[in-house]
């Protein structure tokens, strides 16, 4: 088990763990995978939420790429 200080530098392969204590409701009880980080911002990708949202009605040419559960998952905040 890695333990990471809280203020260690994140990186692209970094997953973030929500502590128990976070009451944030976009991130309670998260685990996200930093795709990018930098002065900009990050990107990440929520691993546990699983909505029931089929990745073929909103990407229909991901559709057949996609392995199961097949479904977004949800994650936030987020900007465009």
């Amino acid at each position: 088990m890695c333990v990471v200080r809280p203020d260690a530098d994140v990186e692209p392969g970094t997953l973030l763990v929500a502590a128990p204590s976070l009451a944030d409701s976009n991130f309670r009880r998260t685990v996200v995978y930093i795709i990018d980080h930098r002065g900009e911002g990050t990107l990440g990708v929520v691993l546990n939420r699983p909505s029931e949202v089929p990745v073929q009605d909103v990407l229909p040419a991901w559709g057949p790429h996609v392995s199961a559960p097949q479904s977004l998952f949800v994650g936030g905040p987020v900007e465009q």
